[in-house]
């Protein structure tokens, strides 16, 4: 008698929950229309971020650092001033020759007018030829002599502008290798800098994925660190491959970002099959359930749950291969967190 009653009380249950569903009012949603689009298989590789670029600065002179610019971390501009070395011995040597070239100009004025005097009376054969052709090889001379003078001031500045050490391109400071007080030669490297215009992202991949990947393609990136997501830009295969491994390095180009550093981790959503027609929906539409997507289409006024094979993910959309998506089909974008199968709904614009 009690097993009676509990199944009697399950029923009037069930029964009741029926009728409460039938007496609800749609669920409003908005629904978009599946597409088709030649597109290519994805899968998302492991990568590392890397500077494509390095360069380790040297000085072209030598001499004691004066002043140093160059912080690990510090984002540089090409022509940058990164390290100053001391220029009091050049600066002395420059006011050296200044002060000769001065006077050389000052004797240099003198001969003129004696050269011009000596014309006048060699014209009335007051004024030896002799004398007029001494006085005209030294005023040469002379004039020589301070061209010589402007070459040793011109060297002399080359070598004060190359007492300053200045930044390649634009880039970010990956090492400093000089402190104040130390003394530099002539190649040796003061700091390491990485082009912020050279980023990549290299990822190993296997060789039969090599044929996939062409140049100038776009790829999404995401940078977890960083809680980054951007787009990168194909750049090429390294043409070693690993013996070992039979893995190839694949480098993707990507902008720089604050916060980016050398061997941080990345992963990359490269393709691994030649382009194929496939059905297209927005991320929107995607449905979670026990682990499983499914999306939601409208069949006679009601909510339809269907499984779908997700092969690649272009941007904002999902590429279906398989049915039973096809395309012009009606899926759920709005509105689908609240459904349930066999819901009736209402098509609303969004």
């Amino acid at each position: 008698m009690r097993h009676s009653t509990s199944a009697l009380t399950l029923l009037l249950l069930s029964y009741c929950n029926q009728m409460i569903a039938a007496d609800a009012p749609p669920t409003r949603v908005v629904v978009t229309t599946v597409t088709e689009q030649e597109v290519a298989t994805t899968s998302i590789q492991a990568g590392v971020v890397d500077f494509d670029r390095v360069s380790a600065v040297s000085g072209e002179t030598s001499g004691r650092v004066t002043q140093q610019h160059a912080t690990e971390g510090a984002l540089v501009k090409s022509g940058q001033a990164l390290v100053k070395l001391n220029t009091d011995l050049i600066l002395k040597d420059m006011d050296i020759k200044q002060k000769q070239r001065a006077q050389v100009s000052a004797d240099i004025e003198k001969l003129t007018g004696t050269l011009k005097r000596l014309e006048s009376l060699l014209a009335t054969n007051s004024a030896s030829r002799q004398a007029y052709d001494d006085t005209r090889f030294d005023h040469r001379s002379l004039q020589k002599k301070r061209e010589v003078l402007d070459e040793e001031m011109a060297r002399l500045q080359l070598q004060l502008n190359m007492s300053t050490v200045l930044a390649p391109f634009d880039g970010v400071v990956l090492e400093k290798l000089k402190e104040l007080g130390e003394w530099i030669d002539p190649g040796v490297a003061v700091c390491k800098i990485a082009s912020t215009d050279d980023l990549v992202i290299k990822v190993s991949i296997s060789e039969n994925l090599a044929r996939y990947q062409r140049a100038g393609l776009a790829v999404p990136v995401t940078i977890p660190a960083l809680d980054l997501k951007l787009s990168g830009t194909i750049l090429g295969l390294v043409p070693i491959a690993d013996l070992r491994s039979k893995s190839i390095t694949l480098k993707i180009r990507i902008p720089y970002q604050t916060g980016m550093v050398q061997n941080m981790s990345a992963s990359v959503e490269i393709p691994t099959s030649i382009p194929q027609t496939l059905r297209m929906l927005p991320r929107d539409a995607l449905v979670n359930f026990k682990g499983k997507d499914f999306v939601y289409t409208i069949k006679d006024g009601k909510a339809n749950m269907l499984p779908i094979d997700i092969v690649t993910r272009t941007g904002n959309l999902l590429g279906i291969l398989k049915p039973p998506i096809t395309a012009g089909m009606q899926v759920v974008v709005d509105g689908n967190d609240r459904l349930q199968p066999n819901q009736s709904v209402q098509i609303i614009e969004k």
